[in-house]
């Protein structure tokens, strides 16, 4: 399905109200790597194991850069790590053992930190899974009933509309030497409409996607923009997967 989808991303975005400019978020995965082993799409001459690929999942949330969206609370990049960790199952012939979220772990180019990691979890391969998004949030006049497609919005109700932009980046390390012997991205872009109205709605706070995903409601005001970054993570998540899924065939095709 989400081949699909992203097949028409670039047409939905041309017609959406929103804008859609993708490329909001800064590369992150240059920061924990040298700059040979992070290239985006890139697959080294070290030809990927066909099978029996054993790794640590290793989830990192960057938020080191300007207009960066704030720090995933735990229980949100849990889950998204979670959720990465079975759609990565599902679809590259990886079995990840354990998901781990070190705090520790610093932007400083170099990969002795991961080969460490490696060590002391006696993994074969890392998984490298770095998750950012930049965020910012402009006042906006909101349909009475939140209704995108008609009526004027100078005559909706005063709110505020916040766009955040998620970039998850991947590359498959080599647990000894710390070789990225793959690496990707995906991209995902999501809105949050919220009143500033002292008034009770049915249809505010709202998550929305791209325009033929139905939209989503936070379940209170204090998770509005939890959830914001969560929907936008999880779409992002699937870009990248799809891309990990290319390249992986692509790679064993020439092998």
């Amino acid at each position: 399905m989400w081949r699909h989808i992203w097949l028409i991303v670039g047409l939905l975005c041309s017609v959406s109200s929103f804008g859609c400019s993708l490329d909001n978020t800064p590369k992150r995965l240059g920061a924990y790597l040298p700059q040979s082993s992070a290239q985006e799409g890139s697959v080294t001459k070290t030809a990927i194991p066909a099978e029996g690929v054993t790794s640590i999942l290793v989830v990192l949330n960057d938020s080191g850069f300007e207009k960066s969206a704030p720090v995933l609370r735990r229980g949100t990049l849990e889950n998204l790590g979670e959720h990465l960790k079975t759609e990565i199952q599902k679809q590259v012939p990886i079995q990840i053992t354990s998901v781990v979220y070190p705090e520790d772990s610093k932007p400083n180019g170099s990969v002795d930190q991961f080969i460490q990691l490696a060590k002391e979890q006696n993994a074969p391969y890392l998984l490298l899974a770095v998750l950012s998004s930049s965020e910012w949030e402009v006042f906006a006049h909101l349909p009475l009933q939140g209704n995108q497609g008609g009526g004027l919005r100078s005559m909706g109700l005063p709110g505020y509309r916040a766009e955040n932009y998620a970039r998850v980046e991947l590359a498959l390390l080599d647990g000894q030497t710390g070789r990225s012997l793959v690496s990707t991205d995906g991209q995902a872009w999501a809105s949050l409409e919220r009143l500033n109205v002292p008034l009770e709605s049915n249809v505010y706070p709202v998550v929305r996607r791209y325009q033929n995903q139905p939209p989503i409601y936070p379940n209170s005001e204090s998770e509005e923009y939890e959830t914001l970054r969560w929907v936008s993570g999880q779409d992002a998540i699937a870009q990248a997967v799809m891309h990990l899924e290319i390249l992986w065939k692509k790679d064993q095709a020439n092998s």
